[in-house]
This record gives C-alpha cells, sequence and structure tokens, in this order.
C-alpha cells in the first residue's frame, strides 16, 4: 500500500490506506467517524472510539497536517480541489 507524495513514495498500513482511499472518494464532504469505521472493520468487530482517530493522526504524521481536515463533532474531510 503506497502512494506518494510531491514524488515520494510514503508507505502506509492496510488500515490507513483504506480510510485515505475512502475520504478521497468522498472529497469535499464531511464523513463521519461511525461512516470510517463501518468501512474499515467488520461490522461484528467492536473497535474503540478512539481507533479512527489514531489512524488519522499516523496519516497527518506521514502526509501532512493540511491532508486531512477535522469538523469537530461531524467528522473528517479531504477537500475537494476542484472549488
Amino acid at each position: 500500500m503506497r502512494i506518494s507524495l510531491r514524488g515520494i513514495p510514503i508507505a502506509l498500513s492496510p488500515l490507513e490506506y483504506r480510510l485515505l482511499a475512502f475520504l478521497m472518494q468522498h472529497a469535499g464532504r464531511v464523513v463521519a467517524p461511525t461512516e470510517l469505521a463501518e468501512h474499515l472493520y467488520d461490522s461484528g468487530n467492536d473497535r474503540d472510539p478512539n481507533a479512527i482517530e489514531v489512524i488519522v493522526a499516523r496519516l497527518r504524521r506521514k502526509l501532512g497536517s493540511d491532508v486531512i481536515e477535522t469538523r469537530r463533532g461531524f467528522g473528517y474531510l479531504v477537500p475537494d480541489d476542484s472549488d
């Protein structure tokens, strides 16, 4: 699971990759943590509510803090560059 940022390859874990891909597929829309969890994990799999927050923090460390925005109380957003 690799992506590149400004031509530099960046290795991501499978969960990081799936979360980023999901946010990018929904660019410009705030995605609730519960929706992200439903996409990332099996429905019978109980996850710590902070699990999504931890994955987002790891992605920000790897990609930069401006790639994923937080909308407090609502969720996460990858800005749509087409505006």
